[in-house]
């Protein structure tokens, strides 16, 4: 049953997934219950975009603030499997207030194909190509790939802004031509039966350009035109990672008794380059022109041992460490035309630097009676100063196929360094923004209790949820000097509930339907920053698909989603979904298959956002291409 693995966990197989089998990641994470993504790609799940990503268990600087535009482009196909976990294991860090998103690089072992070609061609100007090598001589396994895809991307903007002193209109279309190269390897060596090493290292690399102009009108309170131009912008970025990873398993003479040692390297850059010019509008003439360069680099080192043991028959213990050491730099450099010649813009130029070392014990104890199993144990972090995450489950199987999970933990959320960076970005005229150094970490009280039915035709998980969290970080808009400009600040304290139901149900030998509907209540309490009243929302998403073999060779897939209004600080996100079809045809005896899709196909994605505020309101909706299609060829030997 795909989507619905687990009480706690929710696992999708892109291989299966026949819309998303072509597209990206990011259209890959909306058939999972209760995520959805926005246009930017970037990932909501049970009203969060706080939950932490991780790759292979581990956190990577790739999958933080510049996530969307790394899943938007990643091909879902790279990776074999991705795990959602409201609960996540104690081995894990305890970062994300929702839970944890897991993304499991794909390996192979001796019974898979030893080589698989992939060759795609999209509507406007798109292309994909890769490979994945496996081989496995003697006591080795290996796992290669490598995909290339370019895309074509176009993106609609219009904002109005309303401020007792006029409105500020905004519209831009841009258009973007991304390269994105993706590579790693795994090698796996049996050391003996009982040990098993392996390496690991991933590239990752994402080149473009793009082109947008934004014509800006400015009005008066009696809507006469006070101003108008076009803000051209001239953008290159390069967004590069790379990582290496040394893995080291023992097994005891127990099978139940296991040591494994982690150790991670993963550094990521961020490039980006600015030419703008501002153009009277109707005229041609440059009124201002001026250029700004951004580099944001991170290094990021983990290292973990976990050791499992079974303490008697019923009985288990599980201690480790975890330690982590990140260091980043933001850097800016802005320059303006003045009188013929280039000077520096010190208002805009800017070098600010980070770095946080994190020490974590942790350790469990798991009892099993006949029915019941039960978890307690705790996280302890030493950082900047103490802080404890407790984590209890109980599960209780009343049957091999029901079974009923209660659970509490708690967790966090850090502000990233850019939340934190106290200098102006000016970089995107329709979004600026300022850091707050003063941000606190958001700490996340949750529980929920599920139950799981399932038998080989039909599977229905129902789960209650509670999450409380204080300090909560939202990004909230205020007028300076005649701007909107845009900050993170703890708004105070919220929370959040809500059901879950996730069902998978297989009529026919021929065809299987899932469905998955979550509804929750989201409250913000903003009086700690100046808010008269309490924030509040009923909000939801619900999700189908349906494959259908039409022959033995021949599937068919067609999914859609729907979201509701989400609150946000000021306003709130109006309702969008999307409606997709996948088609995959084999031939050769299943060594090759054609697989086509079309995602977004009534164009429905578009986001409108709200604030509205004392002395401040603001409309902004944001549209992508719709109908994305994509056929795809791939060879399996």
């Amino acid at each position: 049953m795909r989507g619905v693995t687990g009480l706690n966990m929710k696992r999708l197989n892109s291989d299966y997934d026949l819309t998303s089998f072509t597209t990206t990641a990011a259209d890959a994470f909306r058939r999972l219950p209760s995520i959805v993504s926005d246009i930017e790609g970037n990932i909501i799940y049970r009203g969060s975009n706080r939950s932490s990503l991780l790759i292979n268990s581990i956190p990577y600087g790739l999958t933080e603030e510049y996530s969307g535009d790394m899943l938007i482009q990643l091909p879902a196909m790279f990776f074999d499997h991705v795990d959602i976990s409201s609960v996540p294991l104690i081995e894990l860090v305890p970062d994300g207030d929702a839970g944890i998103i897991n993304l499991f690089p794909r390996k192979f072992n001796a019974f898979h194909s030893p080589l698989q070609l992939n060759v795609g061609v999209g509507l406007n100007d798109r292309y994909n190509a890769g490979f994945v090598m496996n081989v496995n001589p003697g006591r080795f396994h290996i796992t290669a790939k490598y995909n290339y895809r370019k895309e074509y991307r176009t993106r609609d903007f219009s904002k109005t802004t309303v401020t007792p002193t006029g409105t500020t209109i905004m519209d831009n279309n841009a258009t973007a031509r991304p390269d994105v190269h993706v590579a790693d390897l795994d090698i796996g060596y049996d050391l003996s039966s009982k040990d098993l090493l392996s390496v690991y290292g991933l590239y990752q690399l994402m080149d473009y350009s793009r082109y947008g102009a934004i014509h800006i009108t400015k009005e008066n309170v009696a809507g006469k035109v006070l101003n108008e131009m076009l803000r051209h912008r001239y953008n290159d970025q390069r967004q590069e990672a790379y990582a290496a990873e040394a893995r080291w398993g023992h097994t005891f003479a127990k099978p139940q008794d296991q040591l494994s040692v982690v150790f991670n390297y993963n550094n990521f850059s961020y490039d980006e380059g600015n030419d703008y010019k501002n153009e009277k509008y109707g005229t041609g003439v440059i009124l201002a022109q001026n250029t700004l360069d951004i580099n944001h680099k991170k290094d990021n080192f983990y290292f973990s041992t976990v050791l499992r043991r079974q303490l008697e028959s019923n009985v288990y213990m599980h201690v480790g460490l975890i330690e982590r050491y990140k260091k980043e730099n933001y850097k800016a450099d802005a320059t303006k035309l003045a009188n013929g010649s280039w000077l520096n813009d010190a208002t805009q130029t800017n070098d600010f630097s980070y770095d946080r070392w994190i020490h974590l014990l942790l350790v469990s104890f798991e009892k099993d009676w006949n029915d019941l199993s039960a978890t307690i144990g705790a996280q302890g972090e030493i950082s900047s100063g103490f802080h404890l995450y407790p984590h209890f489950q109980l599960t209780y199987g009343m049957s091999d196929r029901r079974q009923l999970l209660l659970s509490y933990s708690q967790r966090v959320v850090r502000p990233f360094l850019i939340d934190l960076n106290p200098f102006f970005d000016q970089s995107d005229a329709t979004h600026l923004k300022v850091g707050n150094p003063d941000l606190k970490n958001e700490y996340i009280h949750s529980t929920e209790m599920s139950y799981r039915f399932i038998n080989p035709r039909f599977a229905i998980i129902p789960t209650l949820y509670y999450r409380y969290i204080d300090n909560r970080i939202l990004e909230v808009a205020s007028q300076v000097e005649k701007q909107t400009v845009w900050e993170k600040n703890n708004v105070g304290n919220s929370q959040t509930y809500g059901f879950e139901l996730s069902t998978n149900w297989q009529p026919f030998r021929f065809m299987e339907i899932g469905w998955s509907g979550n509804i929750f209540h989201d409250e913000i309490d903003g009086r700690v920053i100046g808010y008269d009243e309490k924030k509040s929302l009923i909000c939801g998403d619900t999700k189908a698909n349906v494959n259908i073999s039409i022959t033995p060779t021949t599937k068919i897939q067609f999914d859609g989603f729907i979201i509701s209004n989400q609150l946000t600080a000021q306003g709130k996100i109006k309702s969008r979904g999307s409606v997709n079809v996948g088609l995959s045809q084999y031939f050769m005896k299943q060594k090759l298959r054609l697989n086509l899709s079309v995602n977004n196909i009534f164009d429905t994605l578009k986001e409108t956002a709200t604030v509205n505020s004392p002395n401040l309101t603001i409309k902004q909706i944001r549209n992508r291409d719709a109908r994305v299609a994509w056929l795809m060829c791939s060879y399996y030997l």
